[in-house]
């Protein structure tokens, strides 16, 4: 259906008024009931179970595109109505249909209906998503067109039925609606199926434009901020209105500066530390400002343990979707930055979030980090006279909130194991970071023996920070530790 949809075989929808509108009834239905037209096809452009689609030039030699109908498919007088309303009531936001007329199927030999229509030069939606963002003009023309087209396709008493990205074509810098010929009318139904349909287009059109906003330049947060405006019973108006305050200049100005106002109330020296002053400020922090909020914070690495509060609280009243965009921006920053060494605030973060987000990161971030973790546990080295906190393996210290998260945490328990048998500094940066988790460590990689081995031997060499925690591991631990 996409390669018959990009030859202008489908509509787009217009706002749907709340009287249903009567179809002008302009010149050209005299010309449907009573002119025929010459038509040559030139070359199937495609096919498909309800028609086939040609590129056919008229009498003038324009090209124009033909459906040649399937007679055997229910449905196909409805579908001919339907087409001929819009032939009388044309709009620039759906597919033009020229004429309806009758020609010999060129495959059959046998006298057939068929659709002359504009023959579309452009490239569906779907299509134009895939390239570069949407900017700011193209957002706001393709989204209003759309709304145009879909309230014009309500106003001649139908509904679309099957509006999305497939089914819009855009030609230049127009929006067109596409695949009119599925339209169903509403003049037949009752009152409850009549709604059913046109609360169906009326969602469709709204995850369609959510998808437009976050195609676009404008920070995903707004279709979430979209979204949030419409209310569940609202109509094609309130959506139009809701789409436009999202996608007007000021409102994006506006939102910048609200983000920009906040981070500085994050950044600042005086942010007060504890759940108190968090609840205060996610008050005053507007849901479109959120994700954006934190994406600063990782491109900036301005996260510090004092805003933990205040992030989680953000985090949790973030959408699936944006938390779906903000790990994927986290991911990339930790991608990059860590195996150069930059990684304190956001690998900071990302442990601050918890299981959630370890789990939301792409599988080959959480692999490569896993093992670039592991490995530095390997350089740990403590020296207690120094005043440096830890003198090697700083990465690797990350290992006690994350390794609950680690595929594989049995290399972890083997790397602190040969710490604790070498020497007095590997083994003071064991009794520095790691000793509180070694119980819970060994009952999950099953390696308790090997720990008790092995911290026989830090205790034996009088590792200080060994020595002095001993105390806090279980008491069957420390007897046999002690050999008692």
């Amino acid at each position: 259906m996409a390669c018959l949809a990009r030859w202008g075989l489908t509509l787009r929808a217009r706002r749907p008024a709340r009287k249903a509108a009567q179809a002008p009834q302009l010149h050209v239905r005299n010309l449907l009931e009573t002119f025929h037209m010459k038509l040559k096809l030139i070359k199937k452009l495609g096919d498909g179970a309800f028609a086939d689609v040609w590129r056919a030039l008229d009498e003038l030699d324009r090209e124009v595109a033909v459906k040649v109908i399937r007679p055997a498919n229910v449905g196909v007088a409805d579908a001919l109505a339907h087409a001929k309303a819009l032939a009388r009531a044309s709009h620039p936001n759906v597919v033009a249909v020229h004429t309806l007329e009758t020609i010999t199927d060129p495959d059959t030999g046998d006298s057939v209906d068929c659709v002359v229509m504009e023959l579309l030069h452009g490239h569906t939606l779907s299509e134009r998503l895939q390239g570069n963002k949407l900017t700011l003009p193209e957002l706001h023309s393709i989204g209003t067109g759309i709304i145009s087209g879909l309230r014009h396709i309500h106003n001649q008493g139908m509904t679309h039925g099957d509006l999305h990205e497939e089914n819009v074509m855009i030609v230049g810098d127009v929006a067109k609606v596409i695949d009119i010929l599925y339209l169903a009318s509403l003049a037949a139904l009752t009152t409850e199926k009549r709604e059913t349909k046109l609360k169906r287009d009326l969602l469709s059109l709204r995850l369609l434009l959510q998808l437009l906003i976050k195609d676009s330049e404008l920070d995903p947060a707004e279709a979430t901020e979209f979204n949030n405006l419409i209310e569940v019973d609202a109509d094609i108006d309130d959506i139009e209105f809701a789409f436009r305050k999202i996608v007007t200049p000021e409102n994006v100005k506006d939102n910048a500066r609200v983000v920009e106002h906040i981070f500085a109330r994050v950044a600042e020296e005086g942010f007060v530390e504890g759940p108190e002053y968090a609840e205060a400020l996610v008050e005053e922090t507007p849901s479109s400002a959120m994700l954006p909020l934190l994406k600063r914070l990782i491109s900036e690495k301005g996260y510090e343990s004092k805003h933990r509060d205040y992030v989680e609280l953000v985090w949790y009243q973030l959408a699936n979707d944006e938390k779906v965009l903000f790990l994927q921006h986290l991911g990339a920053s930790i991608d990059q930055e860590t195996p150069k060494g930059r990684y304190w605030p956001n690998l900071r973060l990302l442990s601050a979030l918890g299981k959630e987000a370890w789990n939301g990161l792409p599988l080959r971030v959480r692999i490569r980090l896993e093992g670039l973790i592991v490995k530095d546990v390997l350089a740990g080295h403590k020296d207690i006279h120094s005043a440096q906190a830890v003198s090697g393996g700083s990465l690797g210290t990350y290992a006690r909130s994350l390794w609950r998260r680690f595929r594989k945490p049995e290399d972890l328990a083997d790397n602190l194991i040969s710490l604790l048998r070498q020497n007095w500094y590997t083994q003071n940066y064991v009794g520095e970071y790691f000793l509180n988790s070694v119980p819970e460590i060994a009952r999950v990689t099953k390696r308790r023996d090997e720990f008790i081995k092995a911290l026989r031997v830090a205790v034996a060499n009088d590792a200080r920070l060994i020595v002095r925690k001993i105390d806090n591991l279980p008491d069957d631990w420390v007897e046999e530790i002690q050999g008692n």
